[in-house]
């Protein structure tokens, strides 16, 4: 491991600018040619979109697809009220911003609710999404982390133009969620400008092929818990699928994503994300 050191390179974004991606925290420097996907188990490989690790799909029958995005909309204006922010029942969720403002304390005691839920908490059964799932990728899968024996969901919140979105990542670096799958479901200002962004193929990447950190990265002077990329070896084209609000993005958490930047001129871009594992 070496010692932190702040590190910078511009990208290409989806959406034709060019950014700059400043990630802080020690090195990894014992990165191999190994192949972390060909070490676990890959829930993508009967998949006809195995090659580039996602695919968009069609969503859950719309009765159920919009019962589940009204359903984790209240639940955002519950967890703004906990925080402080008595809003009205039927308050546009993609105003979070207005609300919020810049006072960190405010957003931050709204994340502290919604980054992680009970499954059971979910406004609909979780074996829709589990069915879902499972057909997107040919196998059987269950929303159930074996890592830690924990059934949860999150709701992902990136203000426009703040550094609230995660830096180029794998989620699988973080142990506890190797082997997974994972969604995202747009549920309100999740647009081609704000949506989440990703590298096609990097799944296979081998662990040389990218520079991160050892532990959770400071992304534009923001702490995460998740790794960060400091420098990669080889180009990112990053790409946004951009799901539409009737589909569902599923895509391999080996594959470096992030840095997905909400360029809306004037929308939060709320999301639900969501991990599975194979069903035993």
């Amino acid at each position: 491991m070496e010692p932190a050191d702040p590190a910078s390179f511009d990208y290409l974004h989806p959406n034709g600018r060019s950014l700059t991606n400043q990630v802080e925290g020690p090195r990894k420097s014992d990165a191999s040619d190994s192949i972390l996907l060909a070490q676990d188990v890959d829930l993508s490989a009967r998949a006809a979109w195995a090659a580039v690790g996602f695919a968009v799909v069609p969503g859950l029958a719309p009765t159920a697809q919009n019962q589940l995005q009204a359903g984790l909309m209240h639940l955002l204006r519950e967890a703004l009220r906990a925080a402080g922010c008595p809003v009205a029942s039927d308050f546009d969720v993609t105003r979070y911003h207005h609300v919020v403002g810049d006072d960190p304390e405010l957003h931050h005691a709204v994340i502290a609710q919604t980054k992680a839920y009970e499954l059971s908490q979910l406004p609909i059964a979780p074996a829709l999404l589990e069915a879902l799932v499972s057909a997107a990728c040919g196998q059987a899968v269950r929303a159930y982390n074996p890592h830690t024996r924990e059934a949860v969901f999150h709701l992902r919140i990136v203000r426009p133009h703040r550094s609230d979105h995660n830096p180029l990542h794998r989620d699988a670096w973080l142990p506890r969620y190797q082997d997974a799958l994972n969604i995202y479901l747009p549920v309100a200002g999740s647009t081609v400008r704000s949506s989440l962004t990703l590298v096609p193929g990097s799944h296979h990447w081998p662990e040389n092929a990218v520079e991160r950190t050892v532990g959770g990265a400071i992304y534009n002077g923001i702490p995460f818990t998740v790794p960060g990329v400091l420098r990669p070896t080889r180009p990112l084209d990053l790409i946004r699928p951009n799901p539409g609000p009737d589909e569902v993005l599923v895509f391999s958490p080996y594959l470096l994503h992030g840095a997905a930047a909400n360029l809306n001129e004037d929308a939060t871009r709320i999301s639900l994300e969501m991990r599975f594992w194979q069903a035993r």
